[in-house]
């Protein structure tokens, strides 16, 4: 056979750049523009020069793909070339073309080469054999001129250099064919900067591993051994799963058996080999098994803490199983080919199971959760603000009922077969639509109840929740059955109120906290209701105000010797002085704060002279060293020189946390404070929302690690959902609790608070 000498170039651009290359009928057309990279049609490098005649000339640039042909000495004009993009074109240099310029033409002018086509010594390939090769055979290339091919390169461009030839002459190459080699033209290459490459007419055949026939592989388990039989199974390098996992495998002797074991994970499709040329041969399909015919044991009337049994076929391949409602699955507690078994995880809802399997296939199964059945009322009609006995069966988890979509009430203690309430007073009397919320959130529709108007004085409106109800102020109720009210309580304290026909303004107290309810009092019975209110926190006055002449160190014993009880000034409370200069602008004038004993220094010498006071205004922080000096020594003396006293006011801020333990407890390695279990504390008390405290100070070095952990009385168990069971290195040695239901009820239940945790002590606990 008879191998020709095809010329491809690799180009490395800016070797050969036809700079001013048009050089003749060169358009000024901008679309034109022969400028290096400037756009148009632009030749920037051509090559390989010299080249063979039957090799492949390349030309890049710009707007390349609008060439229309291309003259080449000797061989006219050339029109068949190929665009290999608008970058770059290339044609196959005739065997008749002749040293010389070359002229690419275009629709608007020409671009002429400023330098000329050049040729290289014939370099032939003949033949190579054996034309069918393993990796690691040895391949014979014959034909003239081998002696200045320095590199042999097989498809995917897989290089020989020259030095691993194993025969090199003129007329003879051998080498080793390498393990990465693929089907395909083999390439001599002279490995120039811009080399010639020569390309062999027909194509080399590498032998590849090759199966019998590709496996199906329907409903195989992780762990099954899969053997698959065939030829040259030696050159196999990877056996790689669908999800492209590798996997090992072992190959006998002879390469015609190779086996590998279905790994944990498999999953659904094509299983390939993989030789060193990296070229994929199709081993087998897989189908993996999934659980099937899978049934639960109880499939209805579930709850959290149950035992549930799931049956079928390859139930071994679940890991884990996920329940609606829940986020994070479940482990099986027994497994075997036919059956598991799980516990059913708090919050899971009715719904579909979804059995997940380490393929990534997964199985569903329809479960539903244990519902209320058989409800009924006591009384019927019920009455506003009265108490409703809901009864019938699976009523234990019931967590509120809902009243005609829009009043909602909080159910406490259920039992499996009743629970009470109290009717909201703000509904409307009537048939109302009845829906039972569970703990696990899902919701029962229970058909309505007919409810009715109390007799005793109840709220027909309550205020929006636009209205702000501030303590030491009064808010306005509008209220049915208006005769029969004797009073109003707020907080269980008697507070004054104002009835103007049916509407009731009420005098809320200025200690009431965020969280207060009011009660209305009538001669045959009393509702309440929760209000929201602005506590009021803040407290202002003016302790002292005249035209005081202060001259030169004078002194005002106004506020001294019992004028002014001082022990009623809390800690941190600010005291303002309003003072008028009575020299120039500019001169000096002071102010200084005694107290009555020797009109003697505060505490440290604080405020013993103030000069020139900013805006004549003094404000002053009472430390708890200042209170108790004034106290003690005759109360506050002001003296100074050069300014008139106008005023003294005073504030401070209301602390609504209530201190419910103090003390100095040490808390060692875990032990365990119960002054506030046991009946220590009545947490029945709090509401919602109230923030629990904790002062504590850290017994360890500073930097090391301590822990406080709040636990329920009953075995010191964690509060629910593990919230607050190890707090590390709570942020300023506090450590906030937010008060839900869920904690608030545990509590009640389970023996109070228990507080524990390693390397503090404990000095103050309070509840605002």
């Amino acid at each position: 056979m008879k191998f020709y000498k095809i010329l491809s170039a690799l180009f490395i651009s800016g070797v050969m750049l036809a700079g001013g290359m048009c050089v003749s009928s060169c358009s000024d057309d901008n679309d034109l523009n022969t400028q290096q990279y400037k756009g148009g049609v632009n030749l920037n490098v051509w090559g390989p020069r010299p080249v063979a005649r039957g090799g492949e000339l390349r030309f890049l640039g710009s707007g390349l793909d609008q060439i229309t042909s291309i003259t080449l000495p000797g061989s006219g004009d050339i029109t068949d070339i190929r665009v290999i993009s608008s970058g770059e074109i290339r044609i196959t240099v005739p065997q008749d073309a002749m040293p010389g310029y070359i002229v690419l033409h275009h629709a608007k002018g020409e671009i002429k080469s400023i330098t000329e086509l050049t040729f290289t010594e014939p370099i032939s390939l003949e033949s190579f054999s054996p034309l069918e090769v393993k990796p690691g055979d040895e391949i014979t290339l014959k034909g003239d001129y081998l002696n200045l091919i320095h590199e042999v390169i097989f498809a995917d461009e897989v290089t020989v250099p020259e030095e691993a030839f194993t025969a090199h002459s003129r007329y003879e190459i051998k080498l080793v064919v390498p393990a990465e080699a693929q089907s395909g033209k083999i390439i001599l290459s002279d490995a120039a900067e811009m080399p010639n490459w020569i390309y062999s007419d027909e194509e080399l055949t590498v032998v590849l591993p090759a199966v019998e026939n590709v496996l199906d592989l329907t409903d195989v388990k992780p762990g099954n051994t899969v053997t698959v039989t065939g030829t040259d199974l030696s050159l196999v390098t990877r056996i790689v799963m669908p999800n492209g996992d590798d996997v090992e495998f072992t190959v006998n002797d002879e390469g015609t058996e190779l086996s590998f074991v279905l790994p944990a994970n498999v999953s659904d499709g094509t299983i390939r080999m993989i030789p060193a040329s990296g070229v994929e041969v199709a081993v087998a399909t897989i189908g993996v098994a999934v659980p099937e015919d899978v049934v639960a044991e109880p499939a209805a009337d579930i709850w959290a803490g149950d035992i549930i049994k799931l049956k079928g076929l390859n139930m071994e391949l679940i890991t884990d199983v996920l329940f609606p409602n829940v986020e994070d699955a479940v482990a099986p507690e027994t497994q075997s080919a036919t059956e598991i078994t799980l516990v059913v995880p708090a919050g899971a809802q009715s719904g579909n199971l979804v059995l997940n399997t380490a393929s990534g296939a997964t199985v569903e199964v329809e479960v539903s959760t244990l519902k209320p059945e058989a409800v009924g009322f006591d009384p019927v009609p019920a009455a506003l603000a009265g108490t409703l006995t809901v009864k019938g069966r699976n009523l234990q988890n019931v967590a509120s009922i809902t009243f005609a979509g829009a009043a909602t009430v909080e159910v406490k203690t259920p039992t499996s077969t009743e629970f009470s309430v109290i009717v909201p007073a703000t509904l409307s009397a009537g048939a109302n639509d009845v829906t039972l919320t569970l703990t696990n959130g899902e919701t029962v529709e229970v058909g309505s109840i007919e409810l009715s108007a109390p007799e005793c004085a109840y709220a027909t409106a309550l205020p929006g929740e636009d209205v702000e109800i501030r303590a030491g102020e009064t808010f306005v109720v509008t209220i049915a059955n208006a005769d029969k009210l004797i009073g109003v309580q707020v907080n269980g304290q008697n507070v004054q109120y104002i009835l103007n026909g049916t509407s009731l303004i009420i005098q809320v107290p200025e200690a009431a906290g965020k969280n207060s309810n009011f009660t209305l009092l009538s001669s045959n019975g009393s509702i309440s209701y929760d209000i929201a209110v602005i506590p009021a926190t803040h407290v202002g006055m003016t302790i002292w105000s005249g035209m005081w002449d202060c001259g030169s160190w004078g002194g005002n014993q106004d506020l001294a010797w019992g004028n002014y009880d001082w022990s009623q000034v809390p800690e941190g409370a600010i005291m303002t002085l309003y003072m008028t200069p009575t020299v120039a602008e500019g001169e000096w004038w002071c102010v200084s704060l005694r107290h009555g004993d020797g009109w003697g220094n505060l505490p440290d010498n604080v405020y013993s002279q103030i000069d020139q006071p900013e805006n004549g205004i003094l404000s002053v922080t009472l430390t708890k060293e200042i209170l108790a000096d004034i106290i003690a020594n005759g109360g506050l003396v002001l003296t100074g020189q050069g300014y008139v006293l106008n005023k003294v006011d005073i504030e401070w801020e209301i602390s609504l946390e209530t201190t419910i333990w103090s003390g100095s407890w040490d808390c060692g390695s875990w032990g365990g404070n119960q002054d506030l279990a046991w009946d220590g504390y009545d947490w029945s008390t709090v509401k919602p929302g109230q923030i629990l405290r904790f002062y504590m100070t850290p017994t360890v070095a500073p930097g090391e690690w301590w822990c406080v952990s709040v636990r329920h009385g009953q075995g010191w168990g964690n509060l629910p959902d593990d919230v607050y069971s190890q707090i590390d290195q709570p942020e300023n040695n506090l450590l906030e609790v937010t008060m839900t239901q869920a904690i608030i009820d545990d509590f009640v239940a389970n023996g109070g608070l228990v507080l524990t945790g390693q390397g503090y002590i404990l000095n103050k606990v309070t509840l605002e």
